[in-house]
């Protein structure tokens, strides 16, 4: 009977002190960073179709604002069935974008529920980029199966913070460990998280798609062409975290602003043309 007794109290004492180990592990490890599952699907080499899932896991800590903003996106459905319009060689392999050709950003109404699409309250939106240059300190380093966000640059106009917090949708995952090619990006695009499974397909999909030289020529794949690859479904597991909404800008001032540096600009470069015209008489 003592020996029973003695089972049981010493089971009692491992449940406990098992009890209490997982306690203090979740109180150490802290919360969990949120994961993507990324549904990919291309035609392989032999005109198969071929799908893949890919996890990314996301650093809210690093950048805040880059992972809110995904976050709203990929659960609200924004990424669903959008293509990789942009690849690169041993570099990038970039989607994002509703017009699949690079020139797309998303709208406030795609993240935000209660502002009605088309409405006067919608309007095309940008978020804060999350980069040293643009005063950020974000200690993510662009390697293999790093994902950023990609932005517009405007600095030939001289409108260099326009250019920073040009981010809207558009991201790219990182095929390249060469520090030459990710020089350009440290410092200046904001890493918000890396692959940590399937990065496998993302390879397979560079390789199929992009340029068959060995160079990091721009393979521009475009919404058109027939067999895109596509990021068929896009969610976020926040693990009971209730992230907010990024701090929208309103890109649609940065674009008017844009327009009228292109206009002027054009103007300049029409008269400096006229007056350097010279005139032949017969």
């Amino acid at each position: 009977m003592k020996d029973k007794s003695k089972v049981l109290l010493v089971a009692v004492i491992l449940l406990v002190a098992a009890a209490i180990a997982w306690v203090c592990y979740g109180i150490f490890k802290g919360k969990q960073n949120p994961v993507v599952t990324m549904v990919v699907s291309y035609k392989d080499s032999e005109g198969n179709d071929k799908t893949g899932t890919v996890k990314i896991e996301l650093y809210p800590e690093a950048a805040p604002e880059s992972v809110n903003n995904f976050i709203a996106l990929a659960n609200n459905g924004y990424y669903d069935g959008l293509t990789f319009h942009r690849i690169v060689k041993n570099f990038v392999v970039q989607g994002g974008d509703k017009n699949g050709d690079g020139s797309g950003s998303a709208k406030l109404s795609d993240i935000n529920k209660g502002v009605e699409a088309g409405s006067t309250n919608d309007y095309t939106y940008s978020i804060k980029g999350e980069f040293s240059l643009n005063g950020i300190n974000n200690d993510i380093k662009f390697e293999k199966g790093v994902i950023g966000m990609a932005r517009s640059d405007y600095s030939s106009y001289g409108l260099n913070e326009q250019g920073y917090n040009s981010a809207s949708s558009q991201f790219f995952i990182v095929t390249t460990d060469d520090k030459a090619s990710l020089a350009n990006l440290n410092q200046n695009y904001a890493s918000f998280g890396k692959v940590i499974e399937g990065y496998e397909y993302i390879e397979e999909i560079e390789k199929l798609y992009a340029d068959k030289e060995e160079s990091t020529e721009v393979q521009e794949v475009g919404s058109e062409e027939k067999d895109v690859p596509k990021t068929t479904s896009v969610r976020v597991e926040t693990f009971g975290v209730k992230y907010a909404l990024p701090n929208a800008l309103n890109y649609d001032e940065t674009l008017k602003l844009i327009s009228q540096y292109q206009s002027i600009y054009s103007q300049l470069n029409q008269q400096n043309s006229d007056s350097n015209a010279t005139v032949t008489e017969y």
